[in-house]
């Protein structure tokens, strides 16, 4: 797959899973409308500066960003967490973390 390809389709994927419009991303990241449609286009690259704004915007870190989902090492139970997880909005993501957080104390 191409690199243009990838981070197109994951840009969209994220901004999906996490309910963020392409304009709410460009306000949230500060990259103009026209350099995201661009990057979304596949037209251009981003540097690593961009992607890393967009990644911040998207919570997520440029390790993550391109992290394939290899779960061959997960457990079952594992594995289907990281599916609710991946399916959660932002706003539920902090929501189950505040609660993970009062179980552990």
């Amino acid at each position: 797959m191409q690199i243009e390809k990838y981070i197109a389709d994951k840009i969209t994927s994220l901004c999906e899973k996490r309910d963020i419009s392409k304009y709410r991303l460009s306000q949230l990241s500060g990259i103009s409308q026209s350099s995201l449609g661009r990057i979304m286009a596949q037209e251009n690259l981003p540097s690593l500066i961009t992607l890393e704004k967009i990644c911040t915007a998207l919570g997520v870190t440029l390790s993550q960003f391109f992290q394939e989902s290899n779960s061959e090492n997960l457990t079952e139970k594992q594995k289907e967490v990281l599916g609710i997880w991946n399916d959660l909005s932002t706003n539920e993501q902090e929501t189950v973390m505040s609660m993970l957080r009062g179980l552990r104390k």
